[in-house]
């Protein structure tokens, strides 16, 4: 714990008020003491001076900081109102209002870690602060204000009311009154005489009703026309008798064919590429026809590329829906018409093939073709396509050589169908026995 001796002439006012020259502060001297009490002598100490407002517990209405040397017996001096100021303003301390109390904290190491040393009221003397602006002063009331005791009243305002001057309320009517209304009333003003008006026009006369009128002068409108004489190179506005010349903007391309270089008079050149000038050396004339959809041509004069060409093929090639189907026949029942052979598949990736019939999967051209061999009767063999109608087609057949009693099946045809259209392979038995077998096969076009 820091000690801090007190001593009776805590306070030592250095102001005058009969000079505006003096110092303002208060002379402040204090022994410090360490916790055993004995001085700290000879050593910079750091002091905080507060002053605070009302109590011991009061808000720093002030504070500074000073930085003193004690002397060999701990004494140390300062003046308050002079040091490092860290919050308020001397100057404006209220020294009228209310106690004052002074507060000492100390480092005795010379830093900022201050601990309390005391406080004390602050009693008669720095109260003479109080003379330098109230109390015996030399302020002489101007007309219409008062002072008496440090309060300054103003008398020259006969209507002392506030509220009567603090507009409450503002309207307009609709029979176009303007009302305002106050403590002292309401006030109105008729605004009939001004509604309504209009603007009129009359030659160079401009007029406003209930009103005066002035002569605008030659009115000029916006409406003007801008022309460009090419053989001239001159731009005219109407209404103005002096053209501008263009003719030092007038600028021409040129094109160099050896070098393939485009230039503009006055400015730079550019070099064009030497493919699109080999294509028109070689055939000038489009024809009428243009490079347009080069990546996914949609019209048959599209120019494309080849790897659209190629990546197109490779996809009908890769959807041509191609199968092919066994069959073996025997007729068991004796007569009968146009039957459904049952399919076996020897190959069917896209699988087309189901229910002993091909389904077009998608509109187009297709293929067709069966073979086959009956050695006992040579049973009718027909295709039967399916698209909206029913059609039949007879598979031809030959007598084998020199075995005539083997018949052999063989027919190619292609046909057009929708998605959807069906195709199979019946047959028409007569005889009990008859027999057949073969292939089935067939892709889209």
């Amino acid at each position: 714990m820091i000690r801090l001796l007190l001593p009776s002439v805590l306070a030592l006012l250095i102001f005058s008020s009969a000079s505006a020259q003096a110092p303002k502060g208060i002379n402040y001297q204090g022994v410090a003491r360490d916790n055993e009490g004995k001085p700290i002598a000879s050593k910079a100490i750091s002091v905080r001076i507060s002053i605070l407002q009302g109590s011991a517990q009061g808000t720093a209405e002030y504070s500074e900081t000073h930085n003193p040397l004690t002397n060999p017996f701990g004494l140390f001096t300062l003046v308050i109102g002079q040091g490092t100021v860290t919050s308020g303003n001397f100057a404006f301390v209220s020294w009228a209002i209310g106690n004052k109390w002074l507060q000492i904290e100390i480092d005795p190491s010379g830093g900022s870690s201050y601990q309390l040393a005391g406080s004390q009221q602050l009693m008669s003397v720095p109260y003479a602060f109080y003379a330098e602006y109230s109390g015996n002063n030399s302020l002489a009331a101007g007309t219409g204000i008062s002072i008496n005791n440090g309060i300054i009243t103003n008398t020259g305002d006969a209507d002392n009311s506030a509220t009567n001057e603090l507009i409450t309320a503002a309207s307009l009517t609709a029979d176009r009154k303007l009302r305002i209304t106050d403590a002292g009333g309401t006030k109105e003003v008729d605004l009939a005489p001004v509604a309504n008006q209009s603007l009129t026009l009359s030659g160079t006369t401009l007029t406003i009703s209930g009103g005066n009128s002035v002569n605008i002068g030659t009115v000029n409108t916006d409406n003007q026309d801008l022309s460009l004489n090419t053989s001239t190179n001159l731009l005219s506005l109407a209404n103005d008798a002096t053209p501008v010349d263009l003719s030092q903007y007038r600028q021409t391309l040129t094109y160099t064919a050896g070098t393939n270089n485009l230039a503009i008079s006055g400015g730079n050149n550019v070099t064009i590429a030497t493919t699109l000038a080999q294509t028109l050396t070689n055939n000038p004339n489009a024809s009428g026809f243009r490079i347009q959809n080069v990546g996914a041509p949609t019209a048959a004069t599209d120019a494309t590329t080849k790897g659209y060409v190629d990546t197109s093929i490779a996809t009908a090639i890769a959807t041509n829906y191609a199968f092919k189907a066994s069959f073996s026949f025997q007729n068991l029942i004796g007569v009968f018409s146009d039957s459904p052979i049952t399919l076996t598949d020897v190959f069917d990736d896209f699988n087309v093939v189901a229910t002993n019939r091909f389904t077009a999967p998608a509109a187009g051209v297709y293929s067709f073709t069966v073979t086959g061999t009956s050695s006992i009767g040579g049973i009718l063999v027909k295709l039967r396509i399916t698209s909206g109608g029913t059609s039949l087609y007879e598979i031809k057949r030959t007598q084998a050589y020199p075995i005539v009693t083997i018949v052999n099946y063989y027919d190619s045809n292609i046909y057009k169908l929708n998605a959807g259209d069906t195709v199979e392979v019946v047959v028409t038995g007569t005889t009990i026995g008859q027999q057949v077998e073969g292939f089935f096969f067939g892709s889209k076009l």
